[in-house]
């Protein structure tokens, strides 16, 4: 009977791989039969990924695309486009809808992509807001992090998108640098491990997205993360030895774990070449070396940019000739790009058209296999089924409560007991409204610090309210240009005054402080800037900060924000500090759950905190030689990598190799005991950082190679092991090779980075 099974078993698998092998071959034949049946004018415009901005002007009142107009002005057809993530859900699908009906009624047929943003869910108005990714980081949980991301791609597959410009695998290793926040971390495996988790949720797990998943982007290729003064699109000076074991490591991992169907280079250019026209980086190491296989889509504009921002080439013609002959397959524009000459150069015999039918091949591809030709059309019943559900608001619940990041506890305040207060107060210029990050539809809606801790409250306590003090006269905005900061100190200090007396009339102070979005962005211009000289808090909240402590009222503070901001004088002097960054929707209603108890905090810092800007860089797992002192300033940030309190305490007993000498081709396994002891169940997250202590290329003095989040009771002890393979072993050498090289281990495990137990062992 066994024997049967086998073979039946065997035979539906062949049945299987020839179904797929004959789907695969019939796409191929359409594609090619497509191809040969286009002009130059069509091909280059299947190319070019278009902004909604050009298209307004042909938007009629019903909510519908003017057809007439569209073929007017395109006749050749549209490749890809965005949509406004801010209509309204119902005239979006409209909008989408009548653009398809007009793309697939004339010409050679060929639906139009429309491409989507998904950083803490899916952007679009209405759709479900998850904590920003330095929050989801925060979190340890690639679990979790699937189980989100597959909810934003039902959220988006069912408006009509199939490719979303996420995951960002960026490592934030440039605090000031504004988009700190759309990164998962410092760490190159932690990003890894988050990164890849995103695309399972994006993609799913078969072979190819289905009608209720999305193509994922990896982003941005490469060293993103580390902008020259922290400024966007600044120069990248970072050698290929640490762009190979540290930049590169997330996309190289994921594209042999995960299949990402896409990629995005980086604005930024690297030894003087920019990154879309790199060779080096693109076809060798991107194509040979990591075996990627998908298309890739340009920045916005970073065509373009290879002439009118680096001077890299003397025209865009020209630029977009190096850019498809580097295998850059689309052109993202605003409006007309570079890619809009790809015609002219071929008629001309400048470019090759085989540079073109390969990129188109790859495109109109994907577009079969995503299901275009068969039906591009979304629908509003389901998007109403599947959108900002209740289901979801849980989920976005629960990710907003593992992201928070509990740093200190001072003669534990925290929780704190509703019944023994009367009057709680709420203070600060981020008391009030939702604050998101970066790539989030507007009006925002969710549930701020105020409205939380009231609903939380309920009859058992008074909660009263003072803003503090300013830090813009208007709303928060990422997509707005000019932040307008208060006018005058004496207004704040009014409002700090105010503060004060309401203070004094609570037992204890709720401090919402930080930086929002406005402050802390993509900076995409002179006149839209987002990274910042400094990482002091901004305005007069020390000062606020300082007044609510003479009045001797017990402080919790929340600090929001993009990036990790040096709250020095905070940490010395507020009993108790919370890390939020930006929680997403249901943020309020996280932070009241946790400050009360409901829910105990088990974040974890997925960047460290350093104590000012002069002591950038101070990532954690920095190269040996990096290890000297300021003058009257230790080296040794406010919070490290990885920390994070909880209401219980823990226990870690000793830990065991299973053993002590292995050959390059074995397995060595780590465990150690993790006991629970303290009154409450809660999770911790162990850490396992590894050393290869002589070695031909200088290597950091610890890098996390894993790590596992347990749930224990109160008293209980788990054993946790890690197993840890060749591969967490090997890095590339000075000569750039990737190697396992004999010679001494350490491994570090424990709660943090700082706070670790280490064994040794020996791979002969």
């Amino acid at each position: 009977m066994k024997l049967q099974l086998t073979i039946l078993l065997s035979f539906l698998i062949s049945i299987s791989t020839l179904a797929q092998a004959q789907k695969k071959s019939d796409i191929d034949t359409k594609v090619e039969n497509l191809i040969s049946k286009m002009t130059l004018q069509e091909k280059k415009m299947q190319l070019q990924i278009r902004s909604f901005d050009a298209f307004k002007k042909f938007l009629k009142e019903n909510g519908e695309m003017n057809a007439d107009s569209l073929t007017k002005y395109y006749p050749n057809g549209i490749g890809g486009l965005g949509i406004d993530i801010n209509l309204e859900p119902e005239i979006y699908i409209k909008v989408l809808n009548s653009f398809q009906k007009w793309s697939t009624s004339r010409g050679q047929k060929i639906p139009i992509e429309f491409i989507g943003e998904g950083l803490h869910g899916y952007m679009a108005r209405g759709a479900t807001v998850f904590p920003q990714a330095i929050a989801l980081g925060s979190t340890w949980d690639p679990e979790l992090a699937e189980r989100i991301y597959t909810v934003a791609a039902l959220e988006a597959s069912s408006r009509g998108i199939v490719q979303v410009y996420t995951p960002n695998l960026d490592l934030a290793r440039e605090p000031r640098f504004g988009r700190t926040e759309e990164m998962f971390s410092e760490d190159p495996y932690l990003v890894a491990m988050m990164g890849n988790a995103e695309v399972n949720g994006f993609q799913g797990r078969s072979a190819k997205p289905d009608r209720n998943h999305v193509a994922t982007t990896l982003k941005h290729f490469v060293g993103h993360g580390q902008p020259e003064g922290g400024r966007n699109t600044a120069p990248i000076n970072i050698s290929n030895y640490d762009l190979l074991n540290n930049d590169i490591f997330p996309f190289e991992y994921i594209i042999k774990h995960a299949n990402p169907v896409s990629l995005m280079p980086s604005y930024n250019e690297i030894g003087g070449v920019p990154n879309h026209a790199n060779p080096w980086l693109i076809k060798d190491v991107l194509r040979k070396q990591l075996g990627f296989k998908g298309f890739i889509t340009s920045d916005q504009s970073a065509i373009e940019q290879i002439h009118t921002l680096h001077s890299f080439a003397k025209s865009d013609s020209e630029a977009a000739k190096i850019a498809i002959e580097n295998t850059i397959d689309l052109d993202l524009q605003f409006n007309t790009g570079p890619f809009n000459a790809l015609d002219t150069l071929a008629k001309s015999g400048q470019l090759e058209e085989k540079y073109i039918n390969e990129s188109l091949r790859k495109f109109l591809k994907f577009k079969y296999e995503m299901g275009l030709f068969d039906n591009p059309f979304a629908d509003v019943a389901k998007m109403k089924a599947v959108t900002n559900t209740p289901e979801n608001k849980k989920l976005a619940l629960e990710a907003a409560e593992k992201s928070l990041i509990l740093l200190k506890n001072e003669n534990y305040i925290l929780p704190l007991d509703n019944k023994k207060i009367k009057t709680l107060a709420v203070i600060g210029p981020l008391a009030k409204g939702a604050h998101f990050g970066g790539y989030s539809a507007e009006p925002r809606h969710g549930i701020d610090v105020l409205e939380g801790l009231i609903a939380y409250a309920g009859k058992d306590f008074k909660v009263t309210y003072a803003e503090g003090c300013k830090l813009a006269l208007e709303e928060s905005s990422f997509w707005k240009d000019k932040v307008q900061t208060p006018n005058t100190i004496a207004d704040d200090k009014r409002l700090i005054q105010e503060a004060v007396e309401v203070a004094k009339q609570s037992d204890v102070i709720v401090l919402a402080i930080g930086e929002t979005v406005a402050f802390s962005r993509e900076a995409w211009g002179e006149n839209h800037l987002g990274d910042r000289a400094s990482l002091e808090l901004l305005g007069l909240q020390n000062e606020l900060v300082t007044e609510l402590l003479a009045t001797g009222k017990p402080i919790v503070a929340i600090i929001f924000g993009g990036r990790p901001l040096a709250i020095n004088e905070i940490k010395k002097n507020v009993p108790a500090i919370f890390q939020a960054f930006y929680l997403g929707q249901e943020g309020g209603t996280a932070l009241a759950n946790v400050i009360f108890g409901k829910v105990n905090p088990s974040g974890k810092l997925a960047i460290t905190m350093p104590k000012s800007a002069g002591e950038l860089p101070a990532y954690y797992n920095r190269q040996p030689s990096r290890m000297r002192s300021y003058i009257y300033e230790i080296n040794e940030p406010i919070y490290p990598f990885g920390f994070g309190l909880s209401y219980t305490t823990y226990s870690y007993g000793k830990p065991t190799l299973d053993k002590t000498t292995i050959s390059k081709t074995e397995n060595i396994t780590l465990t150690i005991p993790v006991t629970n002891t303290g009154k409450v169940a809660g999770e911790e997250t162990v850490q396992l950082y590894i050393r290869d202590v002589i070695s031909s290329g200088s290597r950091p003095i610890m890098e996390l190679k894993d790590f596992a989040k347990v749930k224990l009771n109160a008293g209980e002890t788990k054993n946790i092991s890690f197993t840890i393979t060749p591969e967490k072993l090997m890095f590339y050498n000075y000569k750039l090779e990737k190697v396992l090289e004999s010679g001494d281990f350490k491994v570090m495990v424990g709660p943090n980075s700082t706070n670790v137990q280490t064994v040794k062992f020996t791979v002969d």
